[in-house]
């Protein structure tokens, strides 16, 4: 298993410096640099400006951050409301899928208006791409539980409190941290997209007057540092799972 995974990253990693050799050899000696930039003057920029670059990331990942808490927190609220009330989820369920009709994205210009470019903006943007995966995906967690746990549930009398505590939220886990995947990744795009329609400081108006200026070291560097806090965000999620998920992580085969 290690000699499979140090060749599968050894591969990842020959790839990665092979697109990086291209590209500085290609953008080099193009009329394409003024648009694309090297990888040697992107890090270059970086070094130059990482004090900047360094606060407009921490400010991205704080509103990204705390939207996907509060979508978190907003999701889970209303499932257990749901649990409490069963024939509601019936009806909650078909009205949060509809209203995904609408492109949230395009909402991020009046959200700014009506939160002001600070970063409360950035947060409900975040948090608004964040909730519909992570509620979606815990309802249909719940749904994919067997009958015969939940008879079992009513057979012993078991209370709507333990129910939840013991099998809904255990049970559901799974599904739970697989919208939470997807989410971490929303509240990055999220805080992002409403930086573009106004804000003081963050990637996503770094990327905005990137390419009001044409200065492709600052959009370069922006858009590296907003993948990597995707990444980091991916990354803290599969790490709690890790913890949470002991249970249905470990196959036969790892053991």
């Amino acid at each position: 298993m290690k000699n499979k995974s140090i060749i599968k990253y050894g591969f990842l990693l020959a790839i990665l410096f092979l697109v990086l050799f291209l590209w500085e050899n290609f953008a080099k000696d193009s009329d394409l640099r003024i648009f694309i930039s090297t990888p040697s003057a992107s890090i270059n920029y970086f070094i130059n400006n990482w004090e900047n670059l360094f606060n407009a990331t921490a400010t991205t990942f704080i509103e990204a951050f705390v939207g996907l808490i509060v979508a978190t927190i907003f999701s889970f609220t209303i499932i257990i409301i749901c649990l409490f009330i069963p024939k509601l989820l019936d009806i909650v369920l078909p009205i949060m899928v509809t209203s995904q009709i609408i492109p949230l994205i395009t909402l991020s210009p009046l959200i700014v208006l009506v939160f002001d470019i600070g970063i409360k903006s950035k947060i409900v943007m975040a948090a608004l791409l964040c909730f519909f995966p992570i509620f979606i995906n815990f309802a249909n967690g719940i749904n994919l539980i067997q009958k015969s746990i939940m008879e079992l549930m009513e057979i012993y009398h078991i209370s709507k409190i333990k129910q939840i505590r013991y099998f809904y939220f255990p049970l559901s886990l799974p599904s739970i941290m697989s919208g939470m995947k997807v989410s971490a990744t929303f509240a990055v795009v999220g805080a992002i997209m409403a930086e573009f329609c106004g804000s003081k400081i963050g990637l996503g108006k770094n990327l905005f007057l990137a390419s009001k200026r044409l200065n492709p070291e600052l959009m370069i560097t922006s858009l590296v540092l907003s993948a990597i806090l995707g990444g980091l965000f991916y990354l803290l999620i599969t790490a709690i799972e890790s913890q949470l998920g002991k249970w249905y992580k470990q196959t036969n085969f790892e053991k």
